[in-house]
């Protein structure tokens, strides 16, 4: 009976030892604003919330068709006054202000690097000088 007893407290006691892996639940990965990445929720500026940015950005393709499967995208803040692009670069580009000219409005930074028209036609969005990513409009029912 002495042998179990031993038997068993050595057990208990190396299993009250043993390392238990951590353990991540998913959706608890939220970010300094509550965003929830692994849900595909990311911070806006332009916003002031999390979003999507495939059901509420506008996306712009690749000028010259190279890569169908790449997008870039854009969120309007609410009043339409500024322009958040989402593109594949490390740091984010500063918010655009909105300005307007006679073929529409068009927002910039203050750099005058990035550049975004919304014309007749569709959406361009320019990086010093170059033209990058366009969006035709929706085609109407």
């Amino acid at each position: 009976m002495k042998k179990f007893l031993i038997c068993l407290s050595t057990g208990l006691l190396l299993g009250a030892c043993s390392v238990v892996p951590e353990q991540h639940l998913v959706g608890a990965d939220r970010d300094v604003h509550g965003c929830i990445g692994s849900a595909g929720y990311t911070w806006s500026e332009a916003q002031g919330s999390c979003v999507r940015l495939w059901e509420e950005g506008i996306a712009l393709f690749p000028a010259d068709g190279t890569d169908k499967n790449l997008a870039v995208y854009v969120i309007l803040s609410k009043d339409g006054a500024q322009a958040e692009l989402f593109v594949p670069v490390k740091t984010r580009p500063p918010l655009l202000t909105r300005a307007f000219t006679p073929d529409g409005p068009y927002w910039t930074d203050s750099q005058h690097t990035w550049l975004l028209k919304r014309l007749p036609s569709g959406w361009e969005c320019w990086h010093q000088g170059r033209l990058l990513y366009t969006a035709p409009n929706p085609q109407e029912n």
